[in-house]
């Protein structure tokens, strides 16, 4: 799939991106407005946070692993697109540098929140989780 992206871009063919993918300004006051008001998060993923993962298992009347069981990454608004995943590697900007834009999305398993509007990572979560994703086509 990563290679039909490339070969492939939406912006190629005349489609628009979500502004977010292209406008780190853009993609910070969303993801940032939906930590404050739908707690987007952890900070990192790879950093156990229990009193993060208390308070959605609180919130979702669960327990902290079954809370952790519901990601970005699963959510039904999360887009991975072949569409989306080129306009986020478009969005990088990091051509001839150490980071690949091709690789960012792939690194950070990121996609784009339908309904919040930034790029999210699919390790997080917020209160709004949606079973049934990701989008993939």
């Amino acid at each position: 799939m990563a290679s039909k992206v490339i070969d492939d871009p939406v912006w190629a063919r005349g489609g628009k991106c979500p502004e977010a993918t292209q406008d780190v300004e853009e993609n910070t006051k969303n993801r940032d407005w939906t930590i404050r008001n739908f707690g987007y998060g952890p900070l990192n993923p790879d950093n156990p946070d229990p009193g993060f993962w208390e308070g959605k298992a609180k919130l979702w009347s669960t327990n902290i692993e079954k809370a952790k069981s519901a990601l970005c990454g699963n959510c039904a608004a999360f887009d991975q697109t072949p569409r989306v995943i080129s306009c986020i590697i478009k969005g990088v900007n990091e051509k001839g540098t150490v980071a690949d834009p091709a690789n960012v999305p792939r690194y950070g398993n990121l996609g784009y929140c339908q309904l919040f509007k930034f790029k999210c990572a699919g390790a997080r979560t917020c209160d709004a989780w949606v079973h049934g994703g990701p989008i993939t086509s």
